[in-house]
C-alpha cells in the first residue's frame, strides 16, 4: 500500500482520482493555513510549500494544476496549458519559471497527466521549441476524468406531454444558459412542448470567460425564467440533480467555452444523451447522432469558438452583437435539432440508441471502476 498527498486545485482532483484507491489518499491543508495558503502571498510559492507540515510518512504525490518542487516521485495532472508557469514579470520570475517548469524533464516526474486531448494540445503547442520538450511529451499520457456509472441499462424513451431538457452551469451565459431561454422563447412561439429545467447559481457578465462584462445586456434574457416552460432550480445537491439527469430526455448545454463539461459525462452515468457544440474537449466524447447532438461553432486551430474575444475588446458594442447573435444562433440550431428529432418516424428506436450510446461512453471512458486500476497501478509502480 502507498501513502498518496494529494495537491493542488481540489475541484480537479475529485473527477481525476481512483474513487476507491487501496492506496492511502492523504489530502493536507495548504500551508500556512486552510484559508490563507502561501500562493496568495504570490502564487509560485505554492510550488515550493505547499503543505502544513506532514509528520507521517509518505511515498509519492499527485498534484493538480500545479508543478511541484519535490524529490520524491509525483504526478501531475492537468486541464489546459495554464498549468505551466508562464508571462514573468522581470528576470527574477523568468528564472524561477523556468526552474519549475524543467522539474518537469525530472527524473521523479513520473507521468503528466492531460484529462482530455484538448488539454494535450494545448500543452503541447505552449512546450514547443523549448529545450526539454521530448523529454517532457514523453512523459505526457491522457486520462479523462471519471464517475460512477449509476445505471446498467440504456434508457427506454417516455412519451411525455413535454420533451425534457436540462441545463447546469452555474456560469450561465458561458455554459448557454441564454441560449437555452431563448431556446424556451422559440418553442413557446411555435406551441412546441418542450419543458427546460434550469440548474445554476447564475454567474455571468465580469470576470467570467466569452461573456459581456456589462450584466445589464442580459436583463431582458434573464426575465425569460418566469417562462411557462422553464423550471428553475437555481443551485441544488448533486443527488437531486442526477435525478433530474435521469428524468430527462436530454442534457443542454450550448456552451461557447468549456474545458471539459463534466456534467455531461455524469449524464452519461445515467444514459441521459447531450445537446452540446464542438469546442474544446467536446467533441471527444460527444459524437453527433451516436451519443447526442452537436452544435457546430467556428473554432480555430485549438479548438476554441473563433469569434471570442478578449481583454478591453469585450467591453466594445461589437463584442456584444457578436455573442448576442451567437447565442441565437445557438438557439436556432437546438430548435432545429429538437424539432428534426420530434418529426423521426424512429424517434423512439433513435433515442434509445442515443441513450445507449451515452451509457456506452460512461462505462468505456469514464468508468470510474476501471480508472480506479488503472491510477493505482501507476501509483504503486512510482514506489
Amino acid at each position: 500500500m502507498v501513502k498518496v498527498i494529494i495537491g493542488g486545485q481540489q475541484h480537479l482532483s475529485i473527477p481525476n482520482l481512483p474513487r476507491n484507491s487501496q492506496h492511502t489518499l492523504i489530502r493536507p491543508k495548504p500551508f500556512p493555513a486552510g484559508r490563507y495558503p502561501i500562493e496568495k502571498v504570490w502564487y509560485p510559492l505554492g510550488s515550493f510549500i505547499p503543505w502544513q507540515p506532514l509528520w507521517g510518512r509518505y511515498q509519492t504525490i499527485h498534484s493538480f494544476n500545479r508543478i511541484l518542487y519535490t524529490n520524491k516521485p509525483w504526478f501531475l495532472t492537468f486541464e489546459d496549458h495554464r498549468v505551466l508557469y508562464r508571462n514573468p514579470q522581470n528576470k527574477q520570475e523568468a528564472r524561477i519559471y523556468d526552474l519549475l517548469n524543467n522539474r518537469l524533464s525530472l527524473e521523479n516526474c513520473q507521468k503528466i497527466i492531460a484529462i482530455s486531448d484538448y488539454a494535450k494540445l494545448r500543452f503541447g503547442k505552449r512546450i514547443e521549441g523549448w529545450t526539454l520538450a521530448e523529454k517532457v511529451n514523453n512523459k505526457l499520457l491522457v486520462i479523462h476524468p471519471n464517475f460512477p456509472v449509476r445505471v446498467s441499462q440504456p434508457k427506454i424513451y417516455q412519451e411525455h406531454p413535454s420533451l425534457q431538457l436540462v441545463f447546469v452551469g452555474n456560469h450561465f451565459a458561458r455554459k448557454g444558459g441564454i441560449v437555452a431561454l431563448r431556446l424556451a422563447k422559440k418553442a413557446e412561439k411555435l406551441g412546441l412542448p418542450i419543458t427546460i429545467h434550469i440548474i445554476s447559481g447564475l454567474e455571468y457578465g465580469s470576470g467570467v470567460p466569452t461573456d459581456f462584462p456589462d450584466r445589464t445586456k442580459y436583463t431582458e434574457d434573464l426575465k425569460l425564467l418566469n417562462l411557462s416552460n422553464i423550471v428553475f432550480h437555481k443551485n441544488i445537491p448533486n443527488a437531486k440533480v442526477l435525478e433530474l439527469f435521469s428524468q430527462s430526455h436530454f442534457q443542454l448545454m450550448a456552451t461557447l467555452h468549456d474545458t471539459y463539461g463534466y456534467s455531461i459525462v455524469e449524464g452519461f452515468t445515467v444514459a441521459t444523451p447531450a445537446i452540446t457544440t464542438n469546442v474544446c474537449a467536446l467533441p471527444e466524447f460527444i459524437r453527433h447522432g451516436e451519443n447526442g447532438y452537436i452544435l457546430e461553432l467556428p473554432i480555430n486551430e485549438i479548438k476554441h469558438w473563433s469569434n471570442w474575444l478578449h481583454g478591453e475588446k469585450t467591453k466594445t458594442d461589437e463584442y456584444w452583437d457578436i455573442v448576442n447573435s451567437t447565442y441565437d444562433y445557438l438557439a436556432d440550431q437546438a430548435l432545429q435539432q429538437i424539432l428534426h428529432f420530434l418529426d423521426r418516424g424512429d424517434k423512439r428506436e433513435h433515442y434509445e440508441s442515443l441513450s445507449a450510446g451515452a451509457l456506452a461512453q460512461a462505462q468505456n471512458v469514464h468508468n470510474s471502476e476501471k480508472q480506479n486500476d488503472l491510477l493505482d497501478n501507476l501509483y504503486a509502480a512510482a514506489v
